[in-house]
């Protein structure tokens, strides 16, 4: 069993050697150790780089289709790589067997990628903390500054597996693999917690911490300090699976981070040759020769700027819902009415339709190509969403309605909000689907709507360890979703649901 355990776990977190864990049918003692191939403090420095600008990067990329496609932010009839199982109605369950084709796009992408980002960072920190090496780079003493990093990279991605698996490992480099077992996922968001909140302590113990993003763009250290709390905040209030679960959160945990978040957007710039942008986007603003959108615009949208809109397209193909109406002015801003259908096919479902793409953030169906783009990792409005939804719970609906009424909502949209717990949730609901649109990173509306009972009836509430890894450990296979599942555990009862499905 010890050798079968060391085998998962280099297949787990360091995909960067290993091709192919199934090639590893005998014991090697002499196995590659990414630490020996790091021949100098610039080599360390350029994994950690390396390592933080694909998280990010991570963040905004293509599997927050999927979860977008699951919160109705978007729709789609489009099989091409399972998209149309996660926007199907009535719900499915995800697919999660080895021997389906697409689960490295939905499940395992998210699974693989984190778990080698944190791999990197263990490296880092061993390197430093457990081997005593000091970290000269070009004459400059960067070890302080890595370390900081190699915690706010672990943290972060520990955060995100804990947001999107019911399970996880939790590996540090003094973790004895033999007894290495899953963890869940409220453990391991404490754990994160606790990274981030390292990272956030060594940055504060020198001024001269920085954090690279990409090699165009480096944020100082009072910058990193307000980015880590931010995301500490974001990783705590996202967590529930459910809205009785929510009721747990510290709430008043959640606002001393928020507190000392970030006072101007984040929003490294694309650098351009498709190496760090928003992927999410790209794919979500395509659009085709007829002006459709690839993947257009959830009729959800629609229906919450003009709540006489339906809420499912109409089964009847002679009738085409008119443009929606409304006095806030993000409806024609950010969405554009178009009467095409492009790819969305009637025999998978009419009820799926839409007259509706993404205009905010489209530039021509690129979003990669030039230098300077946007990337909309964490705005501003996100983190008074967060404070409000926090403040809401912690101190009451008038304070909360304070800072809405201070937010874009008013500012830009023009709507003021009522002072009840229930109008309070109305409107985050409302500005977390068009505000926040494309504008936060993966999963960001799929998080909102689970932890207040949201989504449709079956809608997976999170996503299961990858069958491919669950066949190695010898594991039941096991899966999340499905309509006739809304009453079990990891999916979503309805109970609450924006539409009545």
């Amino acid at each position: 069993m010890k050798r079968l355990i060391y085998k998962i776990t280099l297949c787990i977190i360091s995909s960067a050697i290993f091709t192919s864990c199934e090639d590893l049918d005998v014991e090697n003692t002499n196995q590659p150790d990414l630490v020996q191939a790091l021949a100098s403090a610039d080599d360390v420095k350029s994994l950690l780089d390396g390592s933080t600008t694909n998280a990010f990067t991570h963040l905004i990329g293509f599997t927050g289709i999927y979860m977008n496609l699951m919160a109705d932010q978007t729709t789609t009839t489009n099989a091409y790589l399972s998209f149309w199982n996660f926007a199907d109605q009535p719900r499915v369950q995800i697919n999660n067997s080895s021997t389906n084709a697409d689960l490295g796009s939905h499940v395992g992408s998210n699974w693989s990628s984190l778990n080698n980002y944190i791999y990197s960072a263990n490296t880092v920190i061993d390197l430093i903390e457990f081997k005593g090496n000091t970290m000269i780079v070009d004459d400059v003493d960067k070890t302080q500054e890595m370390l900081a990093t190699a915690y706010f990279v672990k943290g972060l991605c520990q955060g995100y597996i804990s947001l999107l698996f019911d399970k996880a490992y939790i590996v540090n480099p003094d973790t004895d693999l033999a007894a290495l077992e899953f963890k869940t996922y409220k453990e391991l968001n404490d754990v994160a917690i606790q990274n981030l909140d390292t990272a956030i302590s060594l940055a504060q113990s020198d001024s001269s911490i920085s954090l690279k993003i990409h090699n165009a763009y480096t944020i100082d250290n009072a910058t990193f300090i307000k980015l880590a709390n931010s995301f500490a905040a974001k990783i705590l209030i996202n967590l529930p699976r459910t809205k009785a679960e929510a009721s747990t959160t510290d709430y008043n945990k959640v606002l001393t981070y928020a507190n000392k978040g970030i006072t101007e957007d984040f929003n490294p710039p694309t650098d351009g040759g498709y190496q760090f942008f928003n992927n999410m986007q790209d794919w979500s603003t395509y659009t085709l020769s007829d002006g459709a959108g690839y993947l257009p615009t959830d009729i959800k949208i629609a229906s919450l700027f003009d709540e006489t809109y339906p809420k499912d397209y109409p089964t009847d193909a002679s009738v085409t819902p008119e443009p929606a109406n409304s006095s806030d002015p993000r409806l024609d801003e950010y969405f554009e009415y178009v009467t095409a259908f492009g790819f969305l096919r009637e025999s998978r479902g009419r009820e799926l339709f839409t007259n509706y793409r993404h205009r905010r953030y489209f530039t021509n169906n690129d979003r990669g190509t030039d230098p300077g783009l946007s990337t909309d990792i964490f705005h501003t409005e996100e983190l008074d969403y967060i404070k409000a939804e926090a403040t809401l719970y912690a101190s009451g609906a008038g304070a909360a309605k304070t800072i809405l009424d201070n937010s874009v909502r008013f500012t830009k949209g023009g709507i003021t909000t009522g002072d009840t717990p229930e109008e309070i949730e109305k409107a985050l609901f409302y500005e977390y689907s068009i505000e926040l649109d494309l504008g936060s990173t993966i999963g960001t509306q799929w998080m909102f709507m689970r932890r207040h009972d949201l989504l449709q009836t079956g809608t997976p509430l999170q996503f299961p360890v990858p069958g491919t890894e669950l066949e190695i450990t010898g594991d039941q296979l096991y899966t999340f979703g499905g309509e006739s599942n809304g009453s079990q555990e990891g999916t979503a009862d309805g109970s609450n649901s924006w539409n009545g499905n």
